[in-house]
């Protein structure tokens, strides 16, 4: 560039600097930030409302978790409190105490070594340590008791003890002397004697024996003197209704060979292996001998789908004794081709 040029260019550039440019105005017009002010305070109101709502729900669950901890805490404590019982052991504790309870010999020193016995069997306190307890003097005893057997018969908690009882048979005896005048010799020789002989008297009884007993780190002693009660009928005239078959019964043209098949079945089913039987039902079972049959009786036959069902007594009689058994059965029957297969048998 020549030196013409440079100074033209700086002319240029000096006017341009010359120009002054407009100031802006500022504007008195102000911008609307009411929805934005809005947005944020309901911002902050609804995270208030939000952080409160989780503040309640953190203290309740807190609260409830606490409330179970003390709960499940507590019920521990009662556990370790109330030691459970174990029943097998404490039926081989109570065997041989009702063995040295209920037999009764009729000997002095007999009795005396049961008293022993028994003692190592009862709570330490001074009323079972006291040899003078009725529990081991047995005064006026004229004869003797024997136990028959026994079974455990019902269980029931009592606080801190259990009462086990038991169904016991014993036999009372007592032995008599009998004076009796007996002839002996023949003849002019014959002659009168007296002599002495001993007649036992026996009973046999049969009642429910109840044991109190406590326990302690697996260990047991009887809590009191055991009692005797009458042995309750567990008999109960509970009622139960049959369910009614809500089935169409059938009448059509396999009657006959229903029956025909239910006889051969039954002959079979008294007699026959399991392997015989297994040709002839799904779940095989069988008497094997132990009956013979002999009828069936009240058939009825259902309509059950595909299927019959068979409603029905089943009479068996033992050969050597002619007893009768009555058995009802209920059986589904299936059809394949021309033979019948028992899909299920039951005893109803």
């Amino acid at each position: 560039m020549s030196i013409k040029d440079k100074l033209k260019k700086n002319k240029v550039v000096g006017k341009i600097k010359q120009i002054e440019r407009p100031k802006k105005e500022k504007s008195h017009v102000r911008k609307d930030t009411s929805l934005r002010t809005a947005f944020f305070i309901w911002s902050l109101i609804l995270g208030m409302l939000f952080l409160a709502i989780v503040s309640v729900l953190l203290s309740i669950n807190t609260r409830s978790t606490l409330n179970e901890t003390n709960r499940l805490a507590a019920a521990n404590e009662k556990e370790e409190v109330k030691e459970e019982i174990p029943i097998e052991s404490a039926h081989e504790f109570l065997s041989n105490f009702i063995k040295e309870y209920i037999n009764v010999p009729n000997e002095s020193e007999a009795l005396q070594e049961r008293a022993n016995k028994l003692k190592e069997y009862m709570v330490f306190n001074d009323t079972f340590n006291n040899e003078k307890n009725p529990l081991y003097n047995l005064d006026g005893v004229n004869g003797s008791r024997q136990l028959e057997s026994f079974n455990l018969f019902h269980i029931e908690g009592e606080g801190n003890r259990n009462l086990f009882q038991y169904k016991v048979t014993f036999k009372n005896e007592l032995e008599t002397e009998i004076e009796k005048e007996v002839t002996k010799g023949k003849g002019k020789n014959k002659k009168k004697e007296t002599e002495f002989e001993i007649e036992t008297e026996e009973k046999i009884n049969t009642l429910l024996l109840n044991v109190p007993i406590i326990h302690e780190n697996g260990l047991f002693s009887v809590h009191s003197v055991p009692y005797f009660t009458e042995v309750p009928s567990l008999a109960g005239n509970i009622e139960v209704e049959m369910p009614e078959i809500e089935l169409e019964e059938y009448n059509g043209n396999e009657i006959d060979n229903i029956n025909e098949f239910l006889i051969t079945f039954f002959e079979k089913y008294a007699t026959e292996s399991i392997d015989e039987m297994a040709y002839l039902m799904d779940e095989p079972q069988t008497l094997n001998g132990s009956f013979l049959f002999e009828e069936i009786r009240n058939l009825t036959i259902y309509v059950n789908g595909e299927h019959y069902k068979a409603l029905m007594e089943v009479v068996f009689r033992d050969e050597l004794t002619n007893i009768e058994q009555v058995n009802p059965v209920e059986m589904t029957i299936s059809k394949n081709g021309r033979n019948f297969y028992v899909e299920d048998f039951i005893y109803r």
